[in-house]
């Protein structure tokens, strides 16, 4: 196993991209079990997760991966290759770079956690855990719910603003959807008001790659239309935690209900008055959670 520096850091892969990754640890877990989080390949960045999972830093090292084209990390030079799978080859890459024979543990949020999971079903061997928090799983249509809350929620002066720049929005830069995304937050929670500020904060002044948002979504087309992470279910070994907020309106909960029904080993929890951030929403339920099932043995 690779020695892991707190720091930022830089790996070159043999497949001719550049990536970089973060380290964070407290002098408490310098020597505890080592967490990938695969951060989202759309271009949010790692940042509104490491602020938002620094309180597990006292009891876990944990290494965040920056994909293909995020947070300095290269893009390939083929722009279809960027869907999940291409990315979770990418982290089988980043493996044998560390030495690990197995990641003890990955975790991913949203498009983080579609990584998460193609990489158990590319290579299940080779993982002994996964963490996924409101995932998505891709090809799986939850447009009918996603359309119920919308219906549910007019009227709702938290949401009315942002429903309707979700319906209008074209942008043309990163600094235009950095402040779409912004001004669509409120859908992405259960009490905006609350905890919108928290979120906001995680996030800094970080602009999100509109360039990886256009490609992630083209390249994850070929998947949704083969299926290719459904029917992959099966083929997952790994002891999988999956997290969901019940209030979900991103990725609701019927990708936890799916996904559990697909891999054996999986476990959902669900929690509710809580949306896509259940560590802002739901934080001690949320943290007690993964606490409990990495350190399981």
């Amino acid at each position: 196993m690779a020695d892991l520096i707190a720091g930022e850091h830089h790996f070159a892969a043999p497949n001719g991209l550049d990536f970089t990754y973060t380290v964070r640890y407290s002098e408490q877990s310098v020597n505890s079990l080592p967490v990938l989080v695969q951060c989202p390949g759309w271009g949010i960045g790692s940042r509104y997760l490491e602020v938002g999972l620094s309180p597990l830093e006292k009891h876990f090292k944990f290494i965040y991966f920056h994909p293909r084209g995020t947070a300095g990390s290269s893009r390939p030079d083929d722009p279809t290759e960027m869907s999940c799978f291409d990315m979770a080859r990418d982290l089988e890459l980043f493996r044998i770079y560390l030495r690990f024979d197995r990641y003890p543990a990955l975790l991913g949020h949203s498009h983080g956690g579609a990584i998460a999971l193609a990489y158990a079903q590319l290579f299940p061997e080779n993982v002994t855990k996964i963490i996924l928090i409101d995932h998505r799983l891709i090809g799986f249509d939850d447009s009918s719910a996603s359309r119920g809350f919308k219906r549910d929620r007019k009227g709702d002066s938290r949401y009315d603003k942002a429903y309707k720049v979700q319906d209008t929005a074209s942008p043309t830069s990163d600094s235009e959807f950095t402040e779409l995304f912004h001004e669509m937050a409120p859908i992405y929670f259960y009490d905006p008001e609350a905890h919108i500020p928290a979120f906001f904060a995680a996030l800094g002044q970080d602009q999100i790659s509109l360039w990886c948002v256009q490609k992630v979504n083209a390249a994850e087309k070929k998947v949704k239309r083969e299926a290719t992470m459904i029917k992959g279910l099966k083929r997952v070994t790994a002891q999988t935690l999956i997290i969901f907020g019940n209030q979900d309106a991103q990725c609701t909960i019927e990708n936890l209900e799916q996904t559990k029904s697909g891999i054996h080993s999986a476990t959902g929890i669900v929690l509710d008055e809580c949306g896509h951030f259940p560590w802002i929403e739901k934080r001690e339920e949320t943290f007690t959670a993964v606490r409990a099932f990495l350190e399981a043995e």
